[in-house]
């Protein structure tokens, strides 16, 4: 591994588990995923998008997600991952732990 790949993959370590040595709950630590990674595209306006992308509140009330998708914490992870219409994937950005901790907070999302 080159050194500019453990020091990468060292930082995300760091991310993943600072919040969770801090004491932060998952849901916390979801939130501020977030915030940081979600928050800008979910809860702005973007009048230069042809489709908005959905706001997330209330998202597992209902049957199915807006994309028609059941929604479940598992068809959730996986839109996170690899990305639908104009979201972009991401999986490579997140670790599987930091896209659970998101799915944990957008169930107190109401």
């Amino acid at each position: 591994m080159s050194s500019l790949g453990f020091r990468a993959a060292t930082f995300r370590t760091v991310v993943v588990l600072l919040p969770l040595l801090a004491g932060c709950s998952a849901e916390q630590h979801g939130q501020d995923l977030f915030e940081s990674h979600c928050a800008d595209c979910h809860e702005e306006t973007h009048p230069d998008l042809k489709k908005q992308p959905p706001h997330l509140e209330g998202l597992f009330h209902s049957k199915s997600l807006p994309s028609g998708a059941p929604a479940t914490d598992e068809q959730v992870q996986k839109t996170i991952l690899l990305g639908i219409g104009i979201m972009p994937a991401f999986n490579g950005r997140l670790s599987e732990k930091e896209v659970r901790d998101i799915v944990k907070y957008l169930h107190t999302l109401k």
